[in-house]
């Protein structure tokens, strides 16, 4: 079912009691279409930063709240949208939507934490240049985009990512992750009344 929730964000709740899991998962609109050239990368390492911790939780305190539950969580940016998901044994589906959501709506954004994970992407980007057919997929999408963001990498460019700080991520988020650009998705075995 999908319901609309007052604030604009969109409920997708696909119950199945056939399963002992759930999965949570918020989707973002934010993904490289939606970013101006300067700023081309900016979604995907929002995603890596939004792992480093919240206001009131460390990096180590999502980790073990999640995983330390049985549960295993990651997030993925494409052209379209970034995502953030859990899957957790059913019973845990509370913890789940919390530390996501928390990260969501929380994120700290580390002054420390900024430039240790922006060469962590910048040691992706130079991955994907040995890797044939990302190079034929980046390729392909410049070619056919050649004046759109769709042309530009997920992942950004060096000189994209060189100019960002903290801030320019604390303010990218204020503006894009917001309700009415979001999807909250829970599958599994859960009470859709709960």
């Amino acid at each position: 079912s999908l319901q609309v929730l007052p604030n604009g964000l969109k409920l997708v709740l696909v119950p199945d009691d056939h399963v002992e899991s759930v999965c949570f998962g918020l989707f973002v609109e934010s993904g490289s279409r939606h970013e101006l050239p300067e700023y081309a990368g900016i979604s995907h390492l929002i995603e890596h930063m939004l792992f480093k911790g919240t206001k009131t939780r460390s990096a180590l305190e999502i980790s073990q709240a999640i995983e330390g539950r049985g549960g295993n969580f990651n997030a993925y940016t494409c052209e379209e949208s970034t995502c953030f998901f859990a899957y957790m044994p059913y019973d845990a589906l509370p913890t789940a939507v919390d530390i996501i959501c928390d990260m969501y709506a929380n994120p700290a954004i580390p002054d420390g934490e900024f430039e240790r994970e922006r060469h962590v992407v910048l040691e992706e980007i130079k991955m994907y240049g040995d890797e044939p057919d990302s190079v034929a997929s980046e390729n392909l999408s410049r070619a056919l985009f050649p004046k759109n963001a769709l042309g530009l990498p997920i992942a950004g460019e060096a000189a994209t990512l060189d100019k960002m700080t903290p801030q320019t991520l604390r303010d990218y988020i204020r503006r894009a992750y917001v309700p009415r650009a979001t999807v909250a998705v829970v599958a599994g075995r859960f009470d859709p009344a709960e």
